[in-house]
């Protein structure tokens, strides 16, 4: 060791990439081990060199994809909040677009989605995001009305489910009667 080596280094980066590119081939080296370190050179210069892959900007998230990511969690999120109440005070706005952003970015990265969120089944998907809480919700009133009736006392029960009174003859007065047919007994 000489006193050069603990010198401070004086060449700028031009200078260092220079001898980068610079071919050498130590005389222990075969052709193929010449061929793979000057790969290697060749990868750590494109890296230090601007525009090299660690300055490689991430491609950039679709908007829309996000927005389509975030309303169907807001969507499935109020589907679920009549069931789960807690749902609708996790899932606000914020939360929806924060996380839609980042699920959009992983697909994106991927290619997933790339047509969006239902691809060519969007439509069914939004008929069944419609409809199944629509069922749901007439389901669980119908099954409330009808709790609500069985539990009732009878003077609060409605006028559909109590019998009609029998007629009696001094309401029927003047009201036309019907007579029912007799059919003639067959002859024998």
């Amino acid at each position: 060791m000489n006193a050069a080596d603990f010198a401070p280094d004086t060449t700028d980066a031009a200078d260092t990439l220079a001898a980068h590119d610079k071919p050498a081939k130590p005389a222990s080296m075969n052709p193929e081990q010449a061929a793979d370190l000057a790969a290697l050179r060749a990868a750590a210069v494109s890296q230090d060199r601007p525009g090299g892959p660690q300055e490689t900007a991430t491609p950039e998230v679709r908007p829309e994809l996000a927005a389509e990511i975030a309303a169907l969690m807001a969507l499935a999120a109020s589907a679920l909040s009549p069931a789960f109440p807690s749902l609708s005070r996790i899932y606000t706005a914020d939360t929806t677009q924060a996380a839609g952003h980042a699920i959009a970015a992983v697909c994106q990265k991927h290619g997933w989605l790339q047509n969006g969120v239902g691809g060519k089944y969007a439509e069914e998907i939004a008929c069944a995001a419609v409809l199944l809480p629509l069922s749901w919700a007439t389901y669980s009133g119908i099954t409330q009305d009808l709790a609500a009736r069985d539990t009732a006392p009878p003077s609060q029960v409605t006028m559909a489910s109590q019998p009609l009174p029998e007629p009696d003859g001094a309401a029927m007065a003047g009201m036309p009667m019907m007579t029912a047919a007799v059919a003639p007994e067959p002859a024998a």
